[in-house]
């Protein structure tokens, strides 16, 4: 309950301050520019900044994802002297290196590429009379000995022009707030947001000026769309997204161009398309469960693949008359490897229909569908979450015919893939200018909102504007800058596509010349987007920081007044536990949940065995379920390990409970730096076992150590619970409990789920699969010492677990699907069958052989 306090507080925190921390900073052009546009910072260029005491320089960084070349320098710092300190990345070790004078330091870093490309990351370098330390987020990495014959600098960020020290090596990075302390003391700061003036900041502390050259300020990037690339294509071309490898297909009569958006630096490539026309009304998707791009034909319901190896489609087309299905919508459902088509107009008739084509039976099919009606339309926006297809607006009539007053539509409508089924959510209020949309919608089911491309289809010379709409009441506001859109009717189409990769919004418009030629435009926008003069929040005064807390802090102490007030009425409560879609309800009471048991329905115990419960205010490792280490007070300290030290600790952990002797220094360069030199890997491995021992050092009682030529994990077996490891010696502990008795012991453990059940690791792949074999043979042999009258819930729990480790396992499908239906839950065990079917077909590719009926037997 106090855990629950804490979290609602820092929800309340995270949600005012989250946003004000990331939409702000300075862009630097690298190596995706030409060398006279890259970005550069300059400070005490002219006038250096001087110093009688210690000095600190600090600054906060991100490198830009998905570039093809990060080598350069972050900073130069160069005093009156000659002097130099420089921070400079090396890309073929993956280092940032810390240099004086042209030698090394020793100041050598490295940061997880979750860290480097994803997260903030602070530097401080500290100056004093006779030595260099260097502060990773605050935390001192090393200090070495440099002697400073004057504490005056210039300060030099990326590019620089300085006569002795010039570069335009610079790796491609973001950064903000870059200060100057004297003494502990803040003297300058720069905070890198949007500066319109021109090339010259000021600090907010000193007003020191500094210089910007070719700044690329990261709010602009949130408000204004760029133009990435111009593509004239041959013929009447269309548009495909591949959104798990973030490329864009362009198909052309005699070509298919390629521009990869996870690297803005990369040209735009083509391959050749091998005797295939393209006819008007011809529309492209990218299948993104078999990587192949495809081309269709819904007015004579042809389906045509491409071939990247030998540039042929598999079905030529010879002709096809004016298409009746202009400006669909089209959506790719991953999971049943379909296509649905939505609405579209032509000869005078807007449609509804709702078309799928099957790419596994290679069959189209019109779907017969029910709920709301769906007005016939084209020029809608559609888009996908889940099981559901949000279709918004558009143009058309109630009947379908042209002349039968068609109008514009402002209505969202979601389809339900499971139900096949419309349901109207809404209707936006009719606005001043009427507008219909581009093709493609981008939803955000987390925050239950969507964005949209809409535009006034009444010119020729439009602009195409992007909404952002919530999915749960007619709410929405205009984003960004517009867009330049030439609309043609049938001869023109626009579509928008999200980037995970690199978070951004993606938008295409083409315009084609019927028969010759399709001009294809492609833009890029951060996300999230802004309005054109929002700001992201700026630095508070002091006291309205105060305030602003207190308000806060006030709400979130009223909320969790309400939370335990509310608490305090619930008896019980009916928790739905579902492992691998196999889900019981199961009786909780509120008052007896602890750390060492588990209650199910019948109120018997999954309790911690006797050798385990014995010991006090233990640290608890749990490597059943998610990964989890919790200290003696309750604190989650495995939230503290990035992906590589998680890794090199389980790694270390796992080899020392297999044969108690660990793991070789050699294996483990094998396993992590395979492709180091011998003195690079070795360097690595040293730093990261140093961190890992740092965190490990907050946590008494467990230690990495080296033995000879082995590192191992060392801990107090009477002060440390590892649940692997009290699991595998249970048998020996009770060596004459079977059935219930013993179970109840065992399912203490494995009721948490599959072993490391979110790791995935090539090392790991050999243990996962020993120990679930073993795991699972255990519960099916002490099953058989149930009694299926009085011990249903325990032989449904034994199912549940035996599922968790192997979702498609027969045995444990026949006893659970018995026992529900001897209990007279006929309908979960249909569904448990049916899931298990479906799962069946879709790991086999063909329908599981064994009947419901025969199950039963």
């Amino acid at each position: 309950m106090r855990k629950s306090a804490v979290c609602l507080i820092i929800f309340f925190l995270f949600t005012c301050y989250s946003y004000a921390q990331e939409n702000y900073g300075l862009t630097f052009n690298s190596f995706n520019v030409p060398q006279e546009k890259r970005t550069g910072i300059e400070i005490g260029n002219d006038n250096p900044i001087c110093f009688s005491k210690d000095m600190d320089l600090a600054f906060e960084f991100y490198f830009i994802p998905n570039r093809s070349i990060y080598f350069g320098y972050v900073f130069r710092m160069i005093n009156t002297s000659g002097q130099n300190i420089d921070l400079l990345y090396n890309e073929k070790d993956k280092v940032f290196n810390t240099i004086s004078g042209g030698v090394f330091t020793n100041i050598n870093f490295s940061l997880e590429p979750e860290a480097l490309f994803k997260k903030w990351t602070k530097v401080r370098y500290h100056l004093m009379q006779d030595s260099l330390a260097c502060y990773i987020n605050d935390v001192l990495y090393k200090t070495v000995r440099i002697s400073f014959k004057d504490k005056c600098f210039k300060i030099l960020f990326g590019t620089n022009r300085s006569p002795e020290f010039s570069t335009t090596d610079e790796p491609p990075m973001v950064m903000r707030n870059i200060s100057i302390k004297e003494d502990n003391e803040l003297k300058y700061l720069w905070t890198l947001k949007n500066n319109p003036a021109g090339n010259i900041i000021y600090d907010s502390i000193g007003n020191q000026e500094a210089t910007v050259y070719n700044p690329v300020w990261t709010e602009d990037l949130h408000k204004n769309w760029q133009l990435l690339q111009t593509i004239d294509v041959k013929g009447d071309a269309s548009v495909a997204y591949d959104a798990d490898a973030d490329n864009l297909y362009v198909v052309g009569n005699d070509s298919v161009f390629r521009l990869g958006i996870s690297d803005v630096t990369t040209n735009v490539s083509s391959t050749l398309s091998n005797s295939y026309r393209l006819f008007q009304g011809n529309q492209s998707i990218y299948n993104t469960s078999e990587k192949k791009l495809y081309n269709f034909y819904i007015d004579i319901k042809a389906m045509s693949g491409y071939s990247p190896t030998d540039f042929t489609w598999n079905n030529k087309i010879d002709s096809v008359a004016n298409t009746e299905y202009g400006h669909t919508n089209r959506v790719f459902v991953k999971e049943e490897n379909a296509l649905y088509i939505f609405g579209g107009y032509g000869q005078m008739k807007y449609k509804n229909q709702v078309q799928r084509y099957d790419f596994n039976t290679k069959k189209w099919e019109d779907i017969t569908v029910s709920g709301d009606y769906f007005i016939p339309r084209y020029l809608a926006a559609a888009g996908r979450a889940g099981n559901h297809i949000y279709i918004i607006g558009g143009y058309g009539s109630t009947s379908g015919d042209q002349v039968l007053n068609p109008g514009h539509l402002y209505d969202l409508v979601d389809f339900n893939l499971q139900t096949r089924s419309f349901k109207k959510l809404y209707t936006l209020k009719e606005p001043d200018t009427s507008f219909v949309f581009a093709g493609s919608m981008v939803v955000d089911s987390v925050n239950n909102c969507y964005y949209a491309l809409c535009f006034d289809k009444s010119k020729y010379d439009t602009k195409l504007q992007l909404m952002k709409g919530s999915l749960l009441s007619p709410q929405y506001k205009f984003l960004a800058t517009s867009i330049p859109y030439a609309f043609h009717d049938v001869v023109s189409d626009a579509d928008l596509f999200y980037s995970a990769t690199t978070k951004q919004l993606i938008a295409v418009t083409q315009l084609v010349d019927l028969g010759k030629q399709t001009t294809v435009k492609i833009y890029n926008i951060a996300f999230p987007p802004l309005l054109p003069g929002m700001e992201a929040p700026a630095e508070q005064h002091f006291a309205t920081k105060i305030i602003v807390l207190a308000i806060i802090f006030v709400l979130a102490v009223l909320l969790v007044y309400w939370f335990f007030v509310k608490n305090k009425k619930i008896k019980a409560v009916f928790v739905n536990r579902e492992d691998n879609a196999h889900s019981e309800n199961l009786l909780l009471s509120s008052e007896v949940i602890t750390n060492s048991r588990v209650f199910i329905k019948d109120k018997k115990m999954f309790e911690a065995p006797e050798f385990v419960s014995e010991r006090e205010n233990s640290i608890h490792i749990y490597l059943l379920g998610n990964f989890e280490i919790i200290d003696s007070e309750g604190n989650d300290i495995s939230k503290q390990f990035s992906p590589l030290l998680k890794e090199l600790f389980l790694v270390i952990l796992l080899n020392t409970l297999r044969s108690s002797k660990g793991i070789t220094s050699e294996k483990l360069n094998d396993i992590f730096w395979e492709n180091k030199t011998g003195k690079n890997a070795k360097n690595n491995l040293s730093v990261n076992i140093v961190r890992l021992k740092s965190i490990l050092s907050k946590i008494s009682d467990i230690h990495i150590i080296k033995n000879g030529e082995r590192w191992e994990c060392e801990y107090d077996s009477k002060k440390v619970s590892i649940d692997l490891a009290d699991l595998l010696q249970l048998r020996s502990m009770y060596p004459n409990e079977h059935g219930r008795e013993y179970l109840s012991k065992m399912l203490y453990f494995v009721s948490r789920g599959a072993f490391l059940k979110q790791a995935e690791y090539i090392w790991l792949d050999d243990i996962k699969a020993d120990l679930s074999n073993k795991i699972i043979d255990e519960l099916l042999e002490e099953n058989k010492n149930l009694n299926p009258e009085k011990d249903a819930e325990y032989i449904i729990e034994v199912a549940n677990c035996i599922f968790n480790f192997d979702s498609l396992n027969e045995d444990a499908l026949h006893f659970k699907c018995k026992t529900l239906d001897k209990l007279g839950r006929h309908s979960i065990a249909k569904s448990t069958y049916e899931r298990f079917a479906k799962e069946y077909r879709k790991s086999y590719g063909e329908d599981f052989p064994v009947s419901f009926t025969d199950i039963l037997k």
